[in-house]
């Protein structure tokens, strides 16, 4: 009676629902269950509220249903206003001046930061919701010119600007492997990033795994005691769908199935 007592008088706990955000290597699964209750009392069985932004962002919310509604809803419209323009979000290190973003493209962070600004901008009235923010971070990475790279074929050691092998001669195959990456090309890859927040918009961010609701102390020692690091995208859906559902069995507040979603990154 005690713990029914204090869920009633928390406004987050007052409908249920919990959510699991894990990392992988080059990849992010975000799992929300599908309960929507009244206290102790199941209304509906539906998926939870996610935002999809973009292919590399997802945002969970957990809490007072009404109040998930209204701040889905008004980031909706924030993200709408922007999208498009040149100069995009204007800034954070996701916006598009660093030349690699889509125009008007909201990266992770930034939309971590705009949440966080939303969410205590409201801290005398405040939306009573649990965001994550769970996406994947661009970044680039240079390849060397030609000439400033030497490699030995065999032992690793660099020779005056040439490209050569054991033998001491140029290694033909070598220069033609470099080549063709390009002189002084790019490429992309991305990093996972995972954002915890509370009513009052205060970030708590991981390399591994977060969670929201009030499933979120089972959730925490099952994610703890499964998950590992650089997991494939496969591996991270199955150690992430796992750890949920066994969380959810341990309250009675959540559950009835699972969502996974996963967003996974690749070279361009």
């Amino acid at each position: 009676k005690c713990i029914y007592a204090q869920q009633q008088q928390d406004p987050t706990t007052l409908n249920g629902g919990s959510i699991l955000a894990m990392s992988g290597k080059n990849c992010v699964a975000v799992a929300v269950d599908k309960r929507f209750g009244s206290g102790p009392q199941t209304i509906n069985i539906s998926p939870r509220t996610v935002l999809i932004p973009n292919s590399r962002l997802v945002v969970g919310f957990t809490g007072l249903e009404g109040d998930v509604q209204s701040l889905a809803s008004e980031l909706s419209t924030l993200i709408a206003e922007k999208k498009g323009r040149h100069l995009g979000f204007g800034f954070g290190p996701d916006s598009p001046n660093d030349g690699y973003s889509s125009a008007g493209e909201i990266g992770p962070k930034t939309m971590s930061m705009l949440l966080s600004h939303i969410l205590y901008g409201r801290r005398g009235s405040p939306y009573y919701v649990q965001p994550i923010v769970v996406g994947l971070e661009k970044r680039v990475v240079k390849r060397k010119r030609i000439t400033d790279v030497l490699i030995d074929d065999d032992n690793g050691n660099c020779n005056d600007g040439v490209y050569v092998g054991s033998d001491g001669n140029r290694n033909p195959e070598l220069v033609k492997k470099e080549q063709k990456k390009g002189p002084n090309s790019l490429r992309f890859e991305y990093l996972p990033f995972l954002c915890a927040q509370d009513v009052i918009g205060a970030r708590s961010t991981s390399s591994s795994f977060v969670c929201s609701g009030v499933a979120s102390k089972s959730l925490y020692g099952t994610a703890e005691a499964m998950w590992k690091p650089d997991l494939s995208p496969n591996e991270l859906v199955q150690v992430c769908g796992q750890a949920f559902l066994s969380a959810l069995e341990r309250d009675c507040l959540s559950g009835y199935g699972a969502i996974i979603y996963v967003l996974v990154g690749g070279e361009e």
